[in-house]
């Protein structure tokens, strides 16, 4: 691979659970950029799918098509949508400490096939907890750096052209969408 594939993502957007069952098979290396999905619509005036009756029921149903194309586990979570600042956060800290993986699907799980509420700090803390995450893990995600790191990945997939989630770069070439995957590895191969 001649370069390197970036996979900007928010928890609490379904399309980017469905990308993010399809990177670790066919991406192992794919870097993942947790970002502030409502922040990025905000900046470039996307709308949610709640806000826009259609959208909305367009998103039920091509869900389930999804669901069954990938042969997963899918349940639209009650508590959609929710604030998934703090479980951002939480996933640059467990970069940095070297544990990602384990709580990055975890906290996908928790949301789109438990149903769970991420923001709620107990979830938060058992999921660090089982992960292994510094005993500081929560405390964290309240640093300065640790903020400044996440508005620094919104910001940068907003200046890139990102304007939902999931948002994949291959160098400077974006592409937007679980469905885009044979795109990206020719994109990746050139």
């Amino acid at each position: 691979m001649s370069s390197r594939l970036e996979f900007f993502y928010d928890y609490v957007s379904p399309y980017s659970y469905l990308a993010n069952t399809q990177v670790a098979k066919r991406f192992p290396e794919a870097v993942h950029r947790p970002f502030l999905l409502g922040a990025a619509m905000k900046a470039v005036g996307n709308r949610p799918p709640l806000t826009v009756p259609a959208k909305f029921a367009y998103l039920e149903r091509d869900m389930a098509r999804w669901v069954s194309h990938y042969g997963i586990r899918f349940v639209m979570n009650p508590l959609f949508p929710q604030n998934t600042v703090k479980a951002l956060r939480l996933a640059l800290v467990a970069q940095e400490a070297g544990q990602f993986a384990g709580l990055h699907n975890d906290l996908f799980e928790a949301m789109w096939i438990h149903g769970q509420d991420l923001s709620s700090p107990e979830l938060l803390a058992s999921l660090a907890s089982r992960n292994d995450l510094p005993a500081d893990a929560l405390v964290r995600i309240e640093t300065t750096g640790i903020k400044d790191s996440l508005r620094r990945n919104t910001d940068e997939a907003v200046a890139r052209g990102a304007f939902g989630a999931p948002t994949f770069f291959v160098g400077e070439e974006m592409f937007f969408g679980n469905d885009r995957f044979e795109f990206i590895a020719e994109a990746l191969a050139d």
